[in-house]
């Protein structure tokens, strides 16, 4: 689990790491650039239109990086309501998937070891993806579905977020163990293949 098998390959691991850190930072370049056309004001105002990492990434979001496979980076701020708010929200999934794209393109032509580091660095971005998607506090799932549900959708997001962390590191684990997780995953690189075909790669 995380990126320790790596480490058997110090260069691989490294590049994995950083490609990881990347794709999180991106996540949140993607949602606060939209928040910002949008009309809200904290995000530019704060600085996630950067690319300074400091404003970006946490620690502890990065050693569960490393421990995981899964991190986060500092929550951009951004309370827009309705089909607005949740269209920023899903930027981040789709920040991810993108890197996924570009890291899987790069791979087709860089040597070791920047070849395999760019593929562990997809697959990264890709459970990303996926587990961003799930309407599970703080995640941008969740958010997206704050924004548009109704009482109830709110209501129950309300109570999961009562867990905190913990309720949300189980929840990813039984997602994970159970194989929703993987299957999430694999349709992300069907879709990722098909769009690589009809380029002709």
């Amino acid at each position: 689990m995380g990126l320790f098998p790596l480490l058997n390959d110090p260069p691989v691991f490294v590049l994995a790491f950083l490609l990881g850190a990347s794709g999180l930072m991106v996540h949140n370049l993607f949602q606060a650039w939209l928040a910002d056309r949008y009309g809200e004001v904290a995000p530019r105002r704060l600085g996630f239109l950067s690319l300074d990492p400091r404003v970006h990434l946490e620690p502890l979001g990065l050693v569960l990086l490393v421990l995981l496979g899964f991190g986060w980076p500092r929550f951009v701020p951004s309370q827009l309501p309705g089909r607005k708010g949740a269209f920023v929200a899903l930027m981040g999934p789709l920040g991810f998937f993108a890197m996924a794209f570009l890291y899987g393109l790069l791979a087709r032509f860089a040597p070791y070891p920047f070849g395999e580091g760019l593929l562990e660095g997809q697959h990264l971005m890709l459970l990303h993806a996926a587990i961003y998607l799930f309407p599970v506090p703080p995640l941008d799932g969740a958010k997206a579905l704050y924004a548009v549900g109704g009482y109830e959708a709110r209501r129950f997001l309300d109570q999961l977020a009562a867990y905190g962390p913990l309720g949300f590191l189980l929840i990813f684990l039984v997602l994970s163990f159970t194989g929703v997780t993987g299957a999430v995953v694999g349709g992300l690189y069907g879709l990722l293949d098909t769009l690589y075909r009809a380029l002709g790669l």
